[in-house]
């Protein structure tokens, strides 16, 4: 029976790499068409062709051509619920989502799919929208840890306000980052949420 049951779960853990593999494919392919191409040239089926899989194979893990290239890594949503909730109770709820996001920017920012898709928002800050709408899950999950963090429903201005300008410092910080000078991504995307949480003061002239 042993036996058995580790002959079974071998397939499974190999599946699973398979998938991960499959998706980051798919994930890495369409970032670089969108890059080289524009995306309205690019197609699921370009995208499907560079990935070496089938058109079928693309929507068992994406909807759209914009997911593909635009969506956060697989399980981000539910870890970031989960990390925001988890982070010490005396911590204002601000300060918790800036420490996870800080901390999975990280994560994300070593990976070349991460860093490809910061560049072709770089490039073309027309596209910035689209990864807002996409990514909406996000800020959907850091709303419902605010709102288990404060004890206030999900619909409180105060939690809403807070996903809502956590994902405008995002935005603020891509628009602001020189790829090639300058601080990295993860840094300007902590400074822009610690501006919010010090209420936004003015900055010196010669800032």
């Amino acid at each position: 029976m042993g036996d058995r049951h580790m002959e079974g779960s071998r397939p499974d853990g190999l599946r699973d790499r398979k998938k991960r593999a499959t998706r980051r494919a798919l994930q890495s392919s369409a970032v670089d068409l969108f890059r080289r191409h524009g995306p309205e040239a690019v197609t699921v089926e370009s995208i499907c062709a560079t990935a070496g899989v089938s058109p079928r194979t693309f929507f068992n893990y994406f909807a759209s051509k914009d997911e593909a290239a635009f969506m956060l890594e697989e399980g981000t949503p539910e870890l970031i619920e989960e990390r925001i909730t988890a982070r010490p109770a005396e911590e204002p709820p601000l300060e918790a989502v800036r420490a996870v996001f800080v901390a999975r920017l990280s994560e994300l920012a070593t990976g070349k799919i991460w860093l490809d898709r910061m560049l072709l928002l770089r490039e073309r800050p027309e596209l910035l929208p689209r990864i807002l709408l996409t990514n909406r899950t996000v800020e959907d999950a850091v709303t419902r840890a605010v709102a288990t963090r404060t004890g206030l429903p999900e619909h409180h201005l105060y939690v809403r306000t807070t996903g809502a300008t956590v994902f405008a410092a995002l935005q603020a910080a891509i628009s602001c980052w020189q790829p090639d000078s300058g601080p990295e991504v993860v840094t300007l995307v902590t400074e822009a949420v610690e501006m919010l949480s010090r209420g936004l003061p003015t900055p010196p002239r010669n800032s």
